[in-house]
């Protein structure tokens, strides 16, 4: 091979590697994602005890009000910090089916429930979710090369059985509520702190 040759196919692969570099931009939404849906889980619980009324607009009140406010904060800080590597449109891509998928699936099992007057189907919600998230962090993982995000993605999917396990039980929520602040608000901190480095 030629010293030009092998001179264009270094160059090529440089541009191809600084195209990727760069810090995932997902940290700052996922950090919210799981302060805000954190605190709904809180509320549901305190719904489920009791010390809310335990009236179907109470929990959509939490539930909607909450996740209206994280879509705001998610769009406003999408149409402010536009992911410009291919990772990052990448994780940024995947985060979005994430949340759609979300979305979709609790109005399905909201229908679900209401159809059938079963609510113990609305335990399928919280162990369901942190399944998605996990696979979420697996692929930001292997996109971003950074090997920890595995070992949250793992724990994803071992809380979604003791979820699972929880079902029908207040606690649920409270477990739920840990999920989320470890295995979403604090990696993505991390991350957005990664990001202002």
């Amino acid at each position: 091979m030629s010293s030009n040759l092998q001179d264009d196919i270094a160059y090529m692969k440089a541009l191809a590697e600084a195209g990727n570099a760069g810090p995932l931009r997902s940290g700052y939404t996922l950090m919210w994602a799981g302060i805000l849906f954190g605190l709904a889980s809180v509320g549901q619980y305190l719904l489920m005890i009791g010390v809310l009324p335990q009236q179907v607009w109470v929990s959509f009140l939490i539930w909607f009000g909450l996740g209206g406010l994280f879509g705001l904060l998610a769009f406003l800080r999408n149409r402010q910090c536009r992911a410009v590597t291919t990772t990052g449109r990448a994780s940024s891509s995947v985060w979005t089916a994430v949340s759609l998928g979300i979305g979709a699936f609790i109005f399905t099992v909201i229908l679900v429930s209401y159809q059938t007057r079963q609510t113990y189907v609305l335990s399928f919600i919280s162990p369901v979710l942190i399944v998605l998230y996990g696979m979420g962090w697996w692929v930001d993982a292997r996109m971003s090369g950074l090997a920890w995000l595995k070992w949250v993605s793992v724990g994803c999917f071992v809380a979604a059985p003791v979820l699972g396990l929880m079902a029908a039980m207040p606690e649920q929520m409270l477990a739920y509520t840990a999920c989320l602040l470890l295995l979403a608000t604090l990696p993505g901190y991390i991350l957005m702190k990664a990001e202002k480095a």
